[in-house]
């Protein structure tokens, strides 16, 4: 998808029409998700608003090239969510001073980047690995996994969890993007 898309060409000109039909279709799920968290409508509110800047920034510089604008802006959303829980469960720990907000916009330029290549990787493995490869990032038990799959052994299972955490490493890392992203 690319700035010749209609709904992309709307959104980097601001139409009216094109707002209201991303608060009417793509704001109900992340306003959803976030309240699971245990969130709030108003950090949903600027959570949505803050992806919408990111996304017509990275569009507008030509920076982006999407196949769903709709699943990109969620991504977005879930990780601002990620980033504001992780730093709200940081309780007592020595004071640090706030980040420049330009270092914080680059940071999170990087840490989306390094998702999308995740992302990428990931669809490029075997759909029995994906889903391998998602039960175990979800923590579920090996037990579970063997019947899920039919395998022999909890020993198979993670066997085959290792041989795709590889592949999807190996593929990460031999991509291009890899070393520029690389924290």
């Amino acid at each position: 998808m690319n700035k010749k898309d209609p709904f992309i060409d709307g959104f980097l000109k601001g139409k009216p029409e094109t707002f209201t039909k991303l608060y009417t279709e793509s704001f109900p799920a992340v306003l959803s998700y976030i309240l699971r968290r245990g969130g709030s409508k108003a950090v949903a509110e600027d959570i949505f608003q803050n992806a919408l800047v990111t996304l017509f920034v990275k569009l507008k510089n030509d920076e982006l090239q999407i196949q769903s604008f709709n699943n990109y802006l969620f991504t977005i959303c879930k990780n601002l969510w990620r980033r504001e829980c992780s730093q709200n469960r940081v309780t007592n720990l020595p004071a640090t001073p706030l980040m420049d907000e330009e270092v914080d916009l680059a940071k999170f330029s990087i840490e989306q980047k390094q998702w999308d290549l995740y992302q990428e990787k990931l669809k490029e493995l075997s759909e029995n690995c994906r889903k391998l490869l998602l039960l175990s990032f979800k923590k579920i038990p090996y037990k579970e996994i063997v019947v899920i799959f039919n395998y022999a052994s909890e020993t198979v299972a993670r066997q085959r969890v290792f041989k795709c955490k590889s592949r999807l490493i190996k593929l990460i890392k031999n991509d291009s993007r890899y070393l520029r992203l690389k924290p």
